[in-house]
């Protein structure tokens, strides 16, 4: 009995770090004990910093310099691999740009800056807007450009380049190795393995190359050139210290190079090890007395520390947090645990198979009877909604019992097709249906399901339809919105009655893109999420970039047409990307030229961009314009 409930507990306290370690609350803390790790590594010896120091703008002249001093310095760095000059250039010199463009040209190998003034926050990290670049003559003359816009942490400190600022211009330090040959590894995110403090490289004032104060020779290295000056401000906190922005690149391009970027220790890695030194901890504790049970766990993290310095010198960023306190926070539990009282467990709810379930459901839970209890889990699902439009003047048109007989008939055939496909009708709300996938089974293709069941119902009702008029109804149009994502799966309600269904974020706004498609005058909306699960044969168009009720950050809604199209959808589709197109860039009355194409096939939603492009034009949204439509209703 002891052992069980050592374990148990053990259990229990590697369940709650492994969650502790899966949220980003202890991330700074984690951070600054990896920040420990950096440094005392040999800087490559080609590698040499040309520094526009204090002494080299007393000498050579006030900020910033003008264009004819890069020009002087290229001849003098003849022979090198490659130049990269940390500074932009965005502003013209008339005939000292002439001048340095010849520079340029002759020397074949300088790398010049560009640097974003804004940041999109996208799913696949932060996207650079708005870049500064070289005036025309330099960005032509220059063998390539790259971006110098470093993403600190939240806690301020860089320890990372975000390589996905912009395929077009990547990080500066990555330029100079693809102009060197050297192929990076795609990572939306690169740690750099910093070998030192400030000045660990060979750093030469800019003004002792330019007038000849030093015997370097530069044939072979690799030259950064850029502001070290304090009163500059291009500097930054990093792992090991505070780090003048150029030098922060050439620690990239050094890791770039030597292949060193650290990668974090997998995730699973660090949950199983927690696992294993909870219940570790606490078979000590059953086996042996509290005190060598814990000079033996002293010993076990100590041991790991030993590890973790070791996977650090061999590229791994390891866990210094939750591993070390894992085996703290066991022992101490433990030795609690052995002084409360067991408590009684609690029984489950026997009269659960009593309650309204769907097949699948009673099938998983007879394999897992100890889902029938309240809660859920976390699962990556696809949620659908359907209504029929206009359903309240539709419903006055018929007597009750004719609306009754249609309702049943239609949502029968509904439910027949979601059910084909695999997915669980979550409930009926009046003539709406909420369905989901993914859950209690697990279905991979999650999304394909619902787009296929969707595209099934939407046939199905055209067929009904035809069978409908002749016998007298109004014609039935449904809307349907479909989204993916994470979701609670499980018992929801109260401990006398619960259904299993859905809940979270991704169920709202699968409800709101249902809402939406009167909107834009559409059958199915799918969401970008739902679109990125789609194999390619769906085809899709994009529709908008909306903030729907209750959301803050905007959405990418795609119509789903199925896997073909005809001649007309595709003459529809046709116009209204290039619309769109233009729409986007400001230009309405262009736009309205290519709606009206496409409206004109019967397009409503192209009708609908003609009358915003109409409002545009009276009210111009302005320069800094998202956009974004926001959706005043749900």
């Amino acid at each position: 009995m002891k052992a069980r409930h050592s374990l148990v507990t053990g259990l229990i306290v590697a369940i709650l770090i492994s969650l502790a370690y899966s949220s980003i609350a202890f991330s700074p803390t984690q951070a600054r004990l990896q920040d420990t790790l950096y440094g005392g590594k040999n800087p490559l010896n080609n590698i040499i910093i040309l520094a526009i120091d204090d002494k080299s703008i007393q000498e050579i002249g006030r900020w910033p310099w003008d264009r004819d001093v890069y020009a002087k310095m290229l001849p003098i760095l003849n022979g090198s691999k490659a130049i990269a000059i940390d500074v932009i250039f965005s502003e013209p010199q008339a005939e000292k740009d002439e001048q340095f463009a010849r520079a340029l040209t002759d020397a074949g190998n300088v790398i010049l800056s560009v640097e974003y003034t804004g940041f999109e926050k996208t799913q696949q990290g932060m996207i650079g807007q708005a870049p500064l670049l070289p005036v025309p003559e330099l960005k032509k003359a220059a063998r390539s450009l790259g971006a110098i816009n470093l993403i600190t942490d939240p806690d301020g400190v860089v320890r990372a380049a975000n390589t996905n600022l912009q395929e077009s211009h990547p990080l500066l330090a990555e330029t100079v190795a693809l102009h060197l040959g050297v192929k990076t590894q795609k990572q939306d995110r690169r740690h750099i393995n910093y070998i030192g403090p400030a000045q660990s490289y060979t750093t030469i004032p800019f003004s002792d190359v330019l007038n000849g104060r030093t015997k370097v020779d530069f044939t072979n290295k690799i030259v950064f050139i850029g502001a070290t000056a304090p009163n500059l401000h291009d500097d930054h906190i990093t792992p090991t210290g505070r780090i003048p922005g150029v030098e922060v690149q050439a620690n990239l391009f050094q890791t770039i190079l030597t292949r060193t970027s650290l990668n974090p220790m997998q995730g699973w890695i660090v949950v199983l090890l927690i696992f294993i030194e909870a219940l570790l901890v606490s078979v000590l504790l059953v086996k042996l007395n509290t005190w060598a049970a814990g000079g033996i766990t002293f010993i076990t993290i100590l041991a790991y520390l030993i590890v973790a310095v070791n996977l650090f010198n061999r590229g791994i960023l390891p866990d210094l947090l939750f591993i070390p306190i894992t085996g703290v926070t066991s022992y101490v539990a433990n030795l609690v645990h052995l002084y409360l009282r067991e408590r009684k467990e609690r029984k489950y709810i026997h009269d659960a198979f009593s309650r309204y379930v769907a097949p699948e459901v009673v099938k998983e839970l007879m394999k897992n009877p100890d889902k029938l209890k309240l809660g859920g889990e976390r699962r990556q699902i696809t949620i659908f909604f359907s209504d029929i439009r206009g359903f309240t003047t539709f419903s006055e048109a018929l007597t009750p019992e004719k609306l009754v007989q249609l309702l049943n008939e239609y949502l029968t055939a509904m439910t027949n097709i979601i059910m084909d496909h695999g997915g669980v009708v979550d409930k009926y709300i009046g003539d709406a249906i909420m369905a989901f996938w993914g859950a209690p089974l697990d279905q991979p293709d999650h999304a394909e399901r619902a787009a296929n069941a969707t595209i099934a119902m939407n046939k199905k009702l055209a067929e009904m339809q035809h069978k409908w008029e002749k016998e007298g109804y109004p014609k039935v149009e449904i809307g349907s919105g479909i989204n993916t994502g994470p979701a609670v799966v499980g018992n929801m309600g109260s401990h006398q009655r619960f259904n299993y269904t859905v809940m979270g974020d991704t169920i709202n706004l699968g409800s709101r893109l249902e809402g939406i498609t009167k909107e834009y005058g559409v059958k199915t909306i799918v969401s970008e999420t739902t679109r990125k699960e789609l194999p390619k044969e769906f085809i899709t168009r994009e529709l908008d970039l909306v903030r729907v009720k209750g959301k803050k950050e905007p959405i990418r809604i795609y119509e789903l047409f199925g896997k073909e199209l005809t001649d007309k959808q595709k003459h529809i589709i046709k116009h209204w990307n290039a619309g769109l197109e233009k729409y986007r860039a400001k230009e309405f009355k262009k736009a309205i030229d290519d709606f009206a194409k496409a409206a004109h096939e019967g397009d409503k939603t192209s009708a609908i961009y003609i009358e915003r492009c109409e409002h545009f034009m009276q009210e111009h949204p302005g320069k800094d314009w998202d956009c974004v439509w926001v959706m005043k209703t749900k």
